[in-house]
């Protein structure tokens, strides 16, 4: 009401993993929400994202115990990708985080995934970003130390391969 021109666009598809059926929302000023129901599509979103969003957002203990979780989790997660040389892990407000490493991504996230079935989200379709960045989701306590350790062992071994010693 005070503030006609802002809208808040929320995704629903990280926080209940459900990234392939591609739900969110918005919340704005009744006259953008009017113009804006013009201008969609008619089969915006399908059945099984409308049952799996509403069934999502029905589930309040989940959203609890997921608020209550999510930011010690992440923390966690990120100064422990600050200490691995050559990574610097950003802030988030999401259930992600982007990390900034010092060498090109394409042979960590080769290294990753052969030797330790992690596949870490290269930031190329960011143009802005390059090949010096990847994104990595917070997840269970087990989960981020096995990344943990796979990046520290992996970046070790690259490091190792790059050394003018060997």
């Amino acid at each position: 009401e005070h503030h006609p021109q802002l809208v808040v666009v929320r995704s629903l598809t990280k926080f209940f993993a459900i990234a392939g059926l591609r739900i969110g929302f918005a919340v704005a000023h009744p006259q953008h929400l009017q113009q804006w129901q013009q201008w969609r599509d008619p089969w915006s979103v399908n059945g099984l994202a409308t049952v799996a969003a509403i069934a999502g957002l029905d589930d309040r203990e989940f959203q609890q115990q997921s608020m209550d979780w999510l930011p010690h989790a992440k923390l966690t997660l990120r100064q422990e990708l600050n200490q691995i040389p050559d990574c610097n892990a950003f802030e988030s407000a999401a259930n992600f985080l982007l990390v900034n490493y010092q060498q090109s991504v394409a042979d960590l996230q080769t290294m990753l995934l052969q030797s330790h079935h992690i596949l870490i989200r290269d930031c190329l379709s960011f143009s802005e970003l390059g090949d010096r960045y990847f994104r990595v989701a917070v997840r269970t306590e087990g989960d981020n130390l096995k990344l943990v350790r796979s990046l520290r062992a992996s970046i070790a071994a690259y490091t190792g391969l790059q050394s003018p010693l060997n």
